[in-house]
């Protein structure tokens, strides 16, 4: 079919009539990616938002919802790394059998085919045993489907020359399909997210190795921080933790200034987007209702969190200090007790060790923030006990798949 008369069709009353009564108006299953660490705060979060019906699964937790249900999760969700659709599972014992069930898939009616398809599989106990063969059958199937209604199918993506991060193309660059084929059962999902969750579109620059904004939220809400108490962000660095605070305070989406993979899809429901961005928008609080502070002993930090918050539209949400942190005070700011957060340098940050760093923090946390509670980062837990918070719990998690402690406790008063 010419590209006009493919333009043609997708637009017709019949392939809006099937989009809308295989999809739109149907009720799909979805999963929100997230570690398992963090599997329990996320499913609060998705009940937070009224999608009360949830699992947690190997995957992270699994809900249920038309295709709003999946705007409102990608819009709203702190922790989550990403929000796939499930399509349902079907048999497949050999790779013909793979290919002709993928093949009968409307496909047309999901994905853009101008999107080029990044294929996944993960196979365990299955006939087919061969990831790769998997992945191809799967993608071959996809490409029959659109090529049989007489549509150009998608391409193969390919992956850039450098795979830095910071060198990836944009999103959408490529429309990730994941094919599990478990037992002779295959369960495809499709990425609606696009780019990770935690790429809020308002880090651009950082200084050496930035806490992730999906954990620093993570962090807040595993403390019960609800932006009802100051917030004393003590070693900003590129000011993570206050800008996610600040956002959190005034109940800000994260997702509301990038764009997601499921806008390109043929179903997407522009004007149901726009009603959801709104809702969000007009449900949001005009400013931080607590005081919130970045500190840093580095102007050139401050300056990088400063613009970082800038972008984010919280800049004026946060007091920007310059000054060693064990020089901080809280009542020469006027602050009532709340939450302080550190992130120390460690590991590649910190030379000669941390014991002294880590004993220093504990101390000047025990005599100068009474009342107050502490979450302190820390690479491993031996040095998180230097910290000696009364009664201390430490939440082992991992941070670009390094594990790490954070320390929490409540300071006698």
């Amino acid at each position: 079919m010419t590209t006009t008369g493919e333009a043609e069709h997708l637009g017709s009353k019949a392939f809006l009539r099937h989009v809308s009564r295989y999809v739109q108006s149907q009720s799909h299953r979805f999963a929100a990616v997230v570690p398992p660490e963090l599997a329990g705060i996320c499913r609060e979060e998705l009940r937070a938002i009224g999608l009360e019906e949830t699992e947690i699964t190997e995957a992270g937790v699994e809900f249920e919802g038309r295709l709003d249900a999946c705007y409102l999760a990608n819009l709203n969700l702190r922790t989550a790394s990403r929000i796939l659709c499930r399509l349902p599972s079907f048999r497949a014992g050999t790779a013909e059998e793979l290919f002709h069930k993928v093949a009968k898939i409307r496909w047309e009616l999901w994905i853009n085919h101008t999107v080029p398809l990044h294929v996944e599989a993960y196979v365990e106990h299955s006939r087919v045993e061969h990831e790769g063969t998997v992945a191809d059958t799967v993608l071959a199937g996809i490409q029959r489907r659109f090529s049989s209604n007489r549509l150009l199918p998608p391409v193969r993506w390919q992956p850039p020359a450098d795979e830095r991060e910071e060198e990836a193309p944009p999103v959408p660059a490529r429309q990730r399909v994941l094919a599990h084929l478990t037992r002779n059962h295959c369960t495809i999902s499709l990425d609606a997210t696009g780019a990770h969750l935690h790429e809020r579109g308002y880090r651009l620059k950082h200084t050496g190795a930035p806490l992730r904004e999906t954990l620093a939220a993570a962090i807040l809400m595993k403390c019960g921080w609800k932006g009802d108490s100051p917030l004393i962000d003590g070693m900003c660095g590129a000011g993570t933790l206050a800008v996610e605070a600040a956002s959190l305070a005034r109940r800000l989406p994260p997702g509301l200034s990038r764009s997601f993979l499921f806008e390109k899809w043929p179903s997407f429901l522009d004007k149901t987007w726009a009603h959801l961005r709104r809702k969000q928008v007009e449900g949001a609080l005009p400013e931080s209702p607590v005081p919130i502070v970045a500190w840093d002993v580095d102007p050139d930090a401050v300056s990088v969190a400063r613009e970082n918050a800038e972008r984010a539209g919280v800049r004026d949400d946060i007091r920007w200090e310059t000054g060693d942190f064990f020089s901080f005070r809280p009542e020469d700011h006027g602050l009532r007790p709340g939450l302080v957060v550190l992130d120390p340098p460690y590991g590649k940050r910190l030379s000669g060790g941390g014991r002294d760093v880590y004993e220093r923090i504990g101390t000047s946390l025990r005599q100068h923030f009474p009342g107050w509670q502490a979450a302190v980062l820390a690479p491993e837990r031996p040095l998180a006990t230097l910290l000696k918070l009364p009664s201390a719990r430490f939440w082992n998690i991992k941070h670009g798949g390094m594990p790490i402690v954070v320390a929490m406790g409540r300071l006698q008063a």
